[in-house]
């Protein structure tokens, strides 16, 4: 928890008691190798350690790949993304606060909320990524990718990036190994 710890002084003030808090109300659980991760609406959640991959199946026959989440990032469950779900690529800790306890946290300690907010612009941030690289020719999302996931590369299936980058597999590979 170390890392999350940093993370969150370089978005804000952190005070040792709302640290101590923090800890004490988070929910720790460990999601094995292609298991669906399980969340609650209106949950924070930070990938301690592993790989997610974030699939939508609203409105689709095959559910999409929409999000890759990696190492010390946080993801949040919202009413619109009921629709959905996590699997992990590795196994995965995850550490989750449900919405009482980020409202519990935030009465004692408002300056968390502003926190909280520039983590879910993060995740937002991360999600959004796949709309601007499906606006792109396939050589450049795909060199595109190849630089904003480079350190989970190794861990990633190519039928998945295809997913992902919403290309038929063949002409994904034909376009990956030139």
């Amino acid at each position: 928890m170390d890392a999350l710890k940093l993370k969150l002084q370089r978005l804000g003030p952190l005070r040792p008691e709302a640290w101590d808090m923090i800890c004490s109300l988070a929910q720790r659980s460990e999601v094995k190798l292609q298991r669906n991760v399980l969340t609650k609406n209106g949950s924070l959640a930070y990938l301690s350690e592993g790989l997610l991959k974030e699939y939508d199946q609203h409105e689709r026959e095959l559910p999409a790949i929409v999000n890759f989440i990696s190492q010390y990032q946080c993801f949040v469950t919202r009413k619109h993304h009921q629709h959905r779900y996590l699997e992990a690529c590795m196994p995965c800790v995850i550490y989750q606060w449900n919405f009482d306890d980020l409202q519990n946290l935030y009465q004692h300690f408002n300056e968390l909320k502003t926190i909280y907010e520039m983590l879910c612009a993060e995740y937002e941030d991360g999600v959004m990524l796949r709309m601007r690289l499906l606006e792109m020719p396939v050589k450049e999302r795909i060199e595109t990718f190849k630089c904003e996931f480079k350190a989970v590369l190794p861990f990633l299936k190519k039928k998945d990036i295809a997913n992902y980058l919403h290309l038929h597999y063949t002409h994904f590979l034909r376009h990956w190994n030139s």
